[in-house]
């Protein structure tokens, strides 16, 4: 792959986060893409393309990852989640946006006709003087989401802490440009990154009747004891605002975590084995 890629600007958060984290765990088992494509089911084009941010790859490919590379999959195939689903939103604002277009398009075609019904052809000037001006834009129309939430994805300094090894990466770029930012991860930037005094803001939102932290949007992902990534912040923020416990909120689930889980499984009447399931994702988005 050439020296200095960069990540496409299109990117959601979520999926240059997916692409980093996919990168330092090939960077840290050493396996190159001729490696990969021997050891899984993936071809070395597919894991460019993957590596490189883009094709969003298919859960399986990274669960392929984590068992040549030996990782726990279940915070990334999380991750790639929250990647589809801000991918698929991104993508029907934009056919919404298109179909608005196309609407207006037509109505602009079905006045023009009826402008030139009548007794006569209209003059110039009579055309003009009968033209509506057009209404601009403003700054208070919100328009897509991803307009109404612009972010600066930062890969740098935190990455390289995380990473350890990315910046020999043949793909590794100085800086990324800003890329479209979802509402479920608007209370932070860039990839998670543990820290000893790592404490996390809790951005409490309400969407479609569910509650939302700011960090991201699974309804999905299991969370089960040592797993560290932003949707254990998220179920940190929701535990608190329900009123259980969990300790700091810094997106490491550990025993203060578990508990605090059970306790909410054990009042909610679900099976309390201390693991965010569906189940209370469900409780806890309320």
């Amino acid at each position: 792959m050439p020296r200095g890629r960069e990540l496409p600007e299109s990117l959601s958060e979520s999926a240059a986060e997916l692409v980093v984290e996919l990168r330092t765990v090939k960077s840290r088992s050493g396996l190159t893409l001729v490696a990969l494509e021997r050891k899984t089911a993936y071809s070395k084009s597919s894991w460019e393309r993957y590596l490189n941010g883009r094709t969003l790859p298919p859960a399986d490919a990274v669960r392929a990852l984590c068992t040549v590379a030996g990782c726990d999959p279940v915070p990334l195939v999380a991750l790639r989640e929250v990647a589809a689903a801000d991918a698929a939103a991104r993508k029907e604002w934009e056919e919404r946006e298109e179909r608005e277009k196309r609407a207006d398009l037509d109505e602009g075609g079905e006045r023009g006709d009826d402008l030139g019904q009548g007794a006569g052809p209209l003059s110039p000037a009579a055309d003009v003087a009968s033209e509506p001006d057009p209404v601009p834009r403003t700054a208070g129309d919100p328009g897509p989401w991803w307009r109404r939430w612009p972010a600066l994805v930062v890969l740098g300094a935190g990455v390289a802490v995380a990473g350890g090894v990315l910046a020999a990466e043949p793909w590794q770029s100085e800086s990324r440009a800003a890329a479209p930012r979802s509402p479920f991860t608007s209370a932070h930037d860039g990839p998670y990154v543990w820290g000893r005094e790592a404490s996390y803001p809790c951005r409490i939102q309400q969407h479609s009747g569910r509650t939302y932290a700011g960090h991201s949007g699974t309804h999905q992902t299991v969370l089960a004891h040592n797993s560290t990534s932003w949707d254990v912040v998220e179920a940190q923020c929701l535990l608190h605002e329900a009123g259980f416990d969990p300790g700091a909120v810094d997106g490491v689930y550990g025993p203060r975590t578990e508990q605090a889980v059970k306790r909410l499984q054990a009042k909610a009447g679900i099976e309390d084995d201390g693991l965010v399931g569906p189940d209370t994702w469900k409780v806890l988005r309320g």
